[in-house]
C-alpha cells in the first residue's frame, strides 16, 4: 500500500507542479468592462498628475467627474484654480472662476473627443464604442489588471500614444495617458483618489499608487 501511495504521489506532484506554474490568466475584456461600468448618473473623485518635460515639477489638479450618460461629461476641479467643463454631444463648456463660459465644438478637436468618448464607454461598460476608436489590450488577472487603448485614428495619434487604466478587482485605479513628446498625464480615481500626493512626487511612485 505504501509503494502504491508514493506511485501516486509521483504522478501528480508533477501535475500539481505545473499548474502551479501556470502564468495568471488576464481578464475577460467583456467581464472587466461590465464590472467597470458605472450607472448614470455617477461622480468620481479625481486627481491628475501631469508629467512634461517642459516642467521642473508635475501640475497637480484635483476634483470631480462627472458622468450623466453616453453624450453627458462634467470635469470640476477645485484645486489649485477653480474651473468647471461639461460635455453635451459634441459641445463643449469651460468656465474658470467666476468667469464668462467658453464654449466650443469637439468636431475641431478630435483627439479630444476620443479621450472624452473612451471615458464615457468605460464608465459605460460599451466594448464596441471603445473598439471603433481604439485597438484594446488587456493584461495581469482579475487581482490587478491593465487595459491598454491605442487609438486607431492617426489624428489622435500625433497628440495621444496610448491610455492605459490600471484597476484592481472591479475598480479603476488609474488611466494613464501618453503622448509622443514624453508627456504622462495620470488621473487617479475613486478610491486611489484618496492617496495624498506629495508635489514632488516623480513616476516610481506614482505607478505604485496605481498598482
Amino acid at each position: 500500500m505504501g509503494f502504491f501511495r508514493k506511485s501516486v504521489l509521483a504522478l501528480l506532484l508533477p501535475a500539481a507542479s505545473s499548474m502551479a506554474q501556470q502564468p495568471p490568466t488576464a481578464p475577460d475584456v467583456d467581464a472587466l468592462l461590465h464590472h467597470l461600468a458605472r450607472p448614470a448618473p455617477a461622480s468620481t473623485p479625481f486627481v491628475e498628475v501631469h508629467f512634461s518635460p517642459l516642467l521642473s515639477r508635475p501640475l497637480i489638479v484635483s476634483g470631480e467627474m462627472e458622468y450623466d450618460g453616453p453624450e453627458a461629461l462634467a470635469r470640476t476641479v477645485d484645486k489649485p484654480y477653480s474651473e468647471h467643463t461639461e460635455i453635451h454631444g459634441d459641445e463643449v463648456s469651460v468656465t474658470r472662476g467666476s468667469g464668462k463660459p467658453r464654449k466650443f465644438s469637439l468636431q475641431h478637436a478630435p483627439e479630444l473627443k476620443t479621450l472624452l468618448s473612451s471615458f464615457s464607454a468605460l464608465l459605460g461598460g460599451n466594448r464596441q464604442q471603445l473598439e471603433q476608436s481604439f485597438s484594446l489590450t488587456v493584461s495581469g488577472d482579475e487581482a490587478h489588471w491593465s487595459m491598454v487603448l491605442t487609438p486607431r485614428d492617426s489624428r489622435v495619434t500625433q497628440r495621444v500614444a496610448r491610455i492605459t487604466v490600471n484597476g484592481a478587482a472591479a475598480r479603476p485605479r488609474c488611466m494613464i495617458t501618453t503622448a509622443p513628446d514624453g508627456s504622462v498625464t495620470v488621473m487617479l480615481m475613486e478610491e486611489a483618489a484618496q492617496t495624498a500626493v506629495p508635489p514632488d512626487i516623480d513616476r516610481a511612485a506614482l505607478d505604485k499608487v496605481c498598482h
